[in-house]
């Protein structure tokens, strides 16, 4: 149970520490399977597995577990269907099939298609930080946490929450970074780095395992290149790649953090669920006000 990426929410009213009431609320937007037709649904699932709580609860955060499943069926199976029937109905009828009848005979392949199409199911997890006041998200794009923010929003019904702002530019700051070699105290360059032309879209350099205090990486910032995302180790205690909207990909909790939870020897997938959980919300507790504090510090809500 350690996110590996982050994409942080601000609640802008405060959320009681209420797991019964959290429960109830996700409740009507609990998980069912698709329909015979329905290509895709989405629900809360309980995170400590079947016959739990929709919600748990540890160190003044809520967790949740939101489960999407989509129909799978691929193009070319549809494809192969509909030209089988309207191969038949051309040699029957001695006629060209307009585009209308096709449009007709495709929605008929896949509603005939659709119950016997393999599903796939994806999880998106996220808490509710009561103490510091933040939603974080465990999501590799933008979408797929924006699908989870509107699905809780939808069972929560009075849940007020926007991305954060910095009063400086996270871009900005990770180029004056970079080109300084000059980093906040508890941070260290990592490996990794993507630079962007402003002055030319889709103009970008990507850098893996590289020195990025190398003169190479000098000359993009001379040449007028801005950082987009920045590799940084924090505090040696984790490692993450910042992203100028303020996500964190590729976060990885360092063996200083990991193995307090094995120090208290859980018996059960459930405790140690529980035992990183906690482990993990009050390291990340710190880390993100102190994000903030790295580009100015927040922005308070206008």
């Amino acid at each position: 149970m350690w996110f590996r990426n982050l994409i942080p929410y601000r609640l802008r009213d405060q959320v009681a520490y209420d797991p019964e009431t959290a429960d109830q609320r996700l409740a009507a937007l609990a998980f069912t399977p698709c329909g015979a037709l329905e290509p895709s649904r989405s629900g809360f699932v309980p995170p400590l597995g079947p016959g739990a709580p929709l919600v748990h609860a540890a160190a003044g955060s809520l967790l949740f577990c939101l489960q999407e499943e989509t129909k799978l069926l691929p193009a070319a199976v549809i494809r192969e269907a509909m030209d089988e029937r309207i191969g038949a109905v051309e040699a029957a009828e001695h006629r060209k099939v307009r585009k209308r009848e096709r449009d007709r005979i495709r929605d008929e392949v896949v509603t005939d298609l659709m119950p016997r199409a393999f599903s796939r199911h994806k999880r998106t997890w996220g808490y509710l930080d009561t103490e510091a006041g933040y939603l974080v998200v465990d999501a590799g794009s933008e979408k797929q946490a924006e699908h989870f923010v509107e699905q809780l929003r939808e069972a929560w019904g009075d849940l007020t929450l926007s991305p954060p702002e910095t009063e400086m530019g996270p871009g900005t700051i990770m180029t004056r970074w970079l080109a300084q070699q000059q980093l906040p105290g508890d941070l260290e360059l990592g490996e990794e780095a993507v630079l962007e032309d402003p002055n030319a879209e889709g103009c970008e350099v990507r850098v893996k395992r590289q020195d990025l205090t190398s003169e190479e990486m000098r000359a993009h910032i001379d040449a007028g290149k801005r950082v987009r995302r920045l590799a940084v180790t924090y505090s040696e205690r984790l490692s993450a790649v910042i992203d100028t909207d303020l996500s964190l990909r590729r976060l990885k909790f360092h063996d200083v953090i990991r193995e307090q939870a094995g120090d208290r020897d859980p018996e059960s997938q459930a405790e140690q669920l529980d035992a990183d959980f906690s482990l993990m919300t009050l390291e990340l507790r710190t880390l993100i006000p102190r994000l903030m504090e790295w580009f100015g510090g927040e922005k308070a809500p206008s």
